[in-house]
């Protein structure tokens, strides 16, 4: 057993390889050029559903009409993208399968085919980014947090098992896939292949149980604060391992190169630096996707009676991606209220405006796309 959370707690998150990663990469480079002019706004997914209640029902409210013309301009007039992360593609597949690909040709227009990376790339580009400051004449190749659906869950190699391709081949393939609709890459998705609604309940279970045994041990949102942080920063002890590694070599210290357990010492440290470190406010904007669902699961945690549901697992991930990366997050009441409340300000902090209602969304992007035009 002890073997197995070595291994999860090391498990690096290491960056594809080859001429195919370098080829993706190239043309994450190429997107994040391109979209420099526009600003990211996230939709949760309840916003998306209203949308796609405009674009294809036959009856519906005339603020979502409003709405949804509001995003299209927003599109339209080049001011705006609306990009999706691999949670919201899974939360959108709770849907009927007409509804779920009614969505998805939604999102091919809205999103420009955008997709934020997965969180455990998101960690690895930050973590790597504050690495850097100390050694900064060996810097980690540069990562866009923007990529194409294709890439949403992750880079993953387009070889097909057990076929020998040339590079040029394999490069032609990523290139076509690039290419690929948003609603395109869903249909190759086997039927079944996401459980939303099972994995979120699963783990909601099991965080629950886990509240359960360290209840008497929280008093305080502070205390929640710390062990969550705690528990989250198990999720860098292996990137931080692999940097070291990484910049050893870099400096020619070939022998520390290829020493594991040094480099695993030091991702140990790494995370209980990192521990103190998120109790400032300058270091909870340089780990946004590690902070931001620590800080969501500790207001949590820490309220009496107040227990995590499977939705909110979610709405954490959205709002982890969201607040960081994104000018606006249009999201549900509740966890809007507990952004901005007193003790959390995480809309300040990242600089995000948060709304919870369609006339704000609408309005706010109209004046987004008045503010462009003028």
């Amino acid at each position: 057993m002890d073997g197995q959370e070595d291994e999860a707690e090391f498990y690096e998150w290491p960056w594809g390889t080859g001429a195919a990663a370098d080829r993706a990469l190239a043309l994450q480079c190429d997107l994040a050029h391109h979209l420099a002019d526009r600003v990211p706004v996230f939709l949760d997914t309840r916003f998306w559903i209203w949308a796609r209640e405009a674009a294809f029902d036959d009856v519906v409210d005339e603020k979502l009409i409003s709405f949804l013309g509001a995003l299209r301009r927003a599109v339209e007039s080049g001011r705006a993208f609306f990009p999706v992360t691999a949670d919201l593609i899974e939360e959108f597949s709770k849907q009927t399968t007409e509804c779920f690909e009614q969505t998805m040709h939604l999102v091919d227009h809205l999103s420009l085919g955008v997709a934020l990376v997965p969180v455990s790339e998101r960690n690895a580009i930050e973590i790597e980014a504050l690495l850097a400051q100390s050694c900064p004449a060996h810097p980690p190749v540069p990562r866009p947090v923007w990529t194409k659906a294709v890439f949403a869950f992750g880079y993953e190699d387009l070889r097909p098992k057990g076929v020998e391709i040339s590079d040029r081949v394999l490069i032609e393939l990523t290139e076509r896939a690039w290419q690929a609709k948003p609603s395109e890459v869903a249909a190759t998705y086997p039927i079944g292949v996401f459980d939303a609604k099972g994995e979120s309940e699963r783990l909601a279970a099991f965080l629950k149980e886990q509240e359960h045994l360290h209840e008497h041990e929280i008093d305080t949102y502070a205390t929640a604060m710390l062990y969550e942080v705690a528990g989250a920063t198990s999720m860098i002890t292996g990137i931080a391992a692999r940097e070291f590694r990484r910049l050893a070599q870099a400096h020619g210290k070939l022998q520390l190169a290829e020493h594991i357990e040094a480099s695993q010492k030091f991702g140990r440290e790494m995370g209980r630096m990192m521990s103190l470190a998120l109790q400032q406010d300058e270091n909870r904007r340089r780990f946004p996707s590690l902070y931001i669902q620590a800080a969501l699961h500790a207001a949590v945690r820490s309220r009496k009676g107040q227990v995590i549901k499977p939705n909110d697992l979610f709405d954490f991930r959205h709002a982890a991606a969201a607040l960081p990366y994104c000018k606006a997050f249009f999201t549900e009441r509740p966890l809007r209220s507990l952004i901005t409340s007193g003790h959390m300000r995480l809309d300040t902090l990242y600089g995000c405006s948060v709304m919870h209602t369609i006339e704000e969304a609408t309005d706010w992007l109209g004046e987004l796309v008045i503010d462009g035009a003028g």
